[in-house]
This record gives structure tokens, C-alpha cells and sequence, in this order.
């Protein structure tokens, strides 16, 4: 028996910050003190007491596993090339009708207790997904969604973007990836969508501001 992340937690280090994402409960929760000591030797696989372990169920962050699972903070490249350059395409009324339609779902996917059904579902399309890499493609996409979305009376919004274009992505044979980012001193948190080699929603440069916590 051993201990894994519970299911819609990420976390990394930021800074000299300890910060977690839990989907599910839709939060952010930096650990310091003893529960961070605790984790940390949970991390080295190092014993823990039972007052400890206590602490750290208490989180939520931590849940029991069959097998010994390495824990370990999130590690993902984040491309330094985006869509700034990219030539704007012309989106025609039928795009536009579909970003719209996925622009609303998504505004849907963010109500109380949705996000996390929401990235799970994301999470098993991508695992059952049998295309093949096409970063020019999903490009493509991108670019002509970012046309037809500001023809759409949905304000522009990171996850909310990151989440309809990752719908239409889906539906066109591709598979990107959602990245959850965090910063401190002051906090503050994005999200952001890319392919291998570029980053879709948002810019690079602001996407190298936040540390990835989480990616689905």
C-alpha cells in the first residue's frame, strides 16, 4: 500500500512556495509548517506519523494506493513560440456558429461543481484519442478560432477559452493540452492551451510568467 495525489490534484514548486490545485474542490492551497514537512517526506517516500498522515488526509490532497506511486511536483515544457505572428485566417459563419456554441458550453463547464466532470472528461478523450500529432493543424485551428471568437458576445475569459477551444480541438482530431499556472508575491494563477510547439490561448510570454501546476 502507499499514497498517490488524489484524483484533479497538481502541484509544483513556485518559488519557494509548496502550491496545489484540487480540481474538484476548486481551489489553490500552499502548504507550509509541519504539513508541508509531512508532504515533503511523503514526496522522499521517508515515514510519516500518524498525526502527520492525519494532517495530510485533511487536505484532501492525498489519498490511499495499491501500489507505491511517485509523487512528484508537475514538470511540462511550455513552448516559447505562440500565435502573435501567425496569419489571421477568415472564419466563416459556420466556425463562428461552432466556437459560439463551445464558448457557451464552456461558460457552462465553469458552474459550481462542473469544472472537475468537465477536465475528466477532457482527460479520457485524450486517452482514447488514436490521431496522430499535428502541431500545423491544430494551428490552424487555433488561429481561426481566435478570428471567430471575437464575433462571439462571450467576454474573453483564460479558462474559458483554454476549455471551448480544447472541445473544438477534440471534434477536429486533435489533442492539446491544458495547462493550469500558478505565480506568488502576489498570487495569482492562469490557464493557458498548447500544442508541442506552440502555446494556442494567450501568449508565451505570459505563460512563462506562471509555474504549471496542473495538466490535462
Amino acid at each position: 500500500m502507499g499514497w498517490k495525489l488524489a484524483p484533479g490534484v497538481g502541484f509544483c514548486l513556485a518559488g519557494e512556495d509548496l502550491i496545489f490545485l484540487d480540481v474538484r474542490r476548486d481551489r489553490y492551497l500552499q502548504l507550509s509548517g509541519e504539513r508541508r514537512a509531512a508532504f515533503e517526506r511523503l514526496c522522499a517516500r521517508e515515514p510519516n506519523d500518524s498525526d502527520a498522515m492525519e494532517g495530510l488526509i485533511d487536505t484532501g490532497l492525498v489519498s490511499r494506493s495499491e501500489v507505491a506511486t511517485a509523487i512528484a511536483p508537475l514538470e511540462v515544457e511550455v513552448p516559447d513560440a505562440d500565435l502573435a505572428a501567425a496569419a489571421i485566417p477568415r472564419a466563416g459563419l459556420t466556425f463562428i456558429a461552432a466556437a459560439a456554441r463551445s464558448l457557451y458550453w464552456a461558460r457552462k463547464g465553469l458552474l459550481p461543481g462542473r469544472l472537475a466532470a468537465t477536465l475528466d472528461g477532457f482527460a479520457a478523450a485524450k486517452r482514447a484519442w488514436a490521431g496522430e500529432a499535428d502541431d500545423i493543424g491544430l494551428a490552424a485551428l487555433a488561429s481561426v478560432y481566435g478570428e471567430a471568437r471575437r464575433w462571439v458576445p462571450v467576454p474573453p475569459r483564460c479558462l474559458v477559452d483554454a476549455l471551448a477551444l480544447y472541445r473544438l480541438s477534440l471534434r477536429n482530431g486533435y489533442a492539446p493540452t491544458l495547462i493550469f499556472g500558478v505565480r506568488t508575491n502576489p498570487f495569482a494563477a492562469h490557464c493557458w492551451l498548447q500544442s508541442h510547439s506552440a502555446v494556442l490561448t494567450g501568449t508565451a510570454e505570459e505563460a512563462h510568467n506562471y509555474r504549471p501546476v496542473l495538466a490535462i
